[in-house]
C-alpha cells in the first residue's frame, strides 16, 4: 500500500516536471507527546525554505520550536505543590520533499528531515523533583502534508510530522531519547 503510494506520487511528480521553484512557508501548530508517559502537548511553530528541480523534489532549510507540558508531579518537599513536566526544543536541519500534483490546486508532498535539536526538558529525578536538563541531539522526522494553492503564488499548507530524538533526558544515568512527538502545523507558503 505505502509501496504504491510512493510510487503514484513519484510519477505524478514527474508527469507534472516543470520549471525550478522556490517555497517559503510558516507553520503554527501543537506538538503532541502521545506516546511516553508523560502525554506532553504545546504549541509549535516553523519555517521552511527550499528549492525545487523540475520533477518535484525539492531540498530546504528547516526551523521548528516547541514548547510542551505533560503529566504533573508532586514535589517530594511539599505535598502541596505540583509541577508539570515539559518537553521543550528548538531544531533547525535539512529537508527533502517530493511533491506531487505540483500544478494542481491541492498538491500533496512527502518529507524526509534530519536536524539539529537541542532540548531544555524539566523531567522528575530519582526524588521525584522536576530539574531541567539541556541537550543537544541529531534528530530525524517523516513528514506529509498538501498545499492548498489560493492563487498562482500564494497558498495554504497543512503537515504533520512523526519525529524522533526531538528531546533527549537522563533517566537513572542513562541519556535517552522520548518517544516519537508528532507534529500538527498549518500555515501560509508562498511558491516562486
Amino acid at each position: 500500500m505505502h509501496g504504491a503510494l510512493v510510487g503514484l506520487l513519484l510519477w505524478a511528480g514527474a508527469a507534472q516536471a516543470g520549471e525550478w521553484r522556490g517555497y517559503l512557508s510558516l507553520g503554527a501548530g501543537v506538538a503532541l507527546d502521545r506516546l511516553s508517559e508523560w502525554d506532553a502537548k504545546g504549541a509549535a511553530i516553523n519555517a521552511y525554505f527550499g528549492v525545487e528541480l523540475p520533477v518535484g523534489l525539492s531540498f530546504g532549510i528547516y526551523g521548528e520550536a516547541a514548547e510542551t507540558w505533560g503529566q504533573k508531579f508532586e514535589d517530594f518537599r511539599d505535598s502541596q505543590s505540583t509541577s508539570r513536566v515539559q518537553l521543550d526544543y528548538r531544531q533547525y536541519g535539512l529537508e527533502i520533499r517530493f511533491r506531487g500534483f505540483r500544478d494542481r490546486m491541492i498538491s500533496p508532498w512527502l518529507a524526509v528531515r534530519l536536524a539539529r535539536s537541542r532540548s531544555t526538558p524539566q523531567t522528575p529525578d530519582e526524588f521525584g523533583q522536576l530539574v531541567r536538563q539541556e541537550f543537544d541531539a541529531m534528530s530525524a522526522a517523516v513528514r506529509g502534508g498538501f498545499d492548498v494553492w489560493l492563487g498562482m503564488n500564494w497558498g495554504l499548507t497543512a503537515a504533520t510530522s512523526w519525529q524522533w530524538c526531538d528531546v533527549r533526558y537522563e533517566k537513572a544515568a542513562v541519556r535517552e531519547c522520548t518517544r516519537p512527538i508528532n507534529s500538527l502545523l498549518v500555515g501560509p507558503t508562498l511558491r516562486f
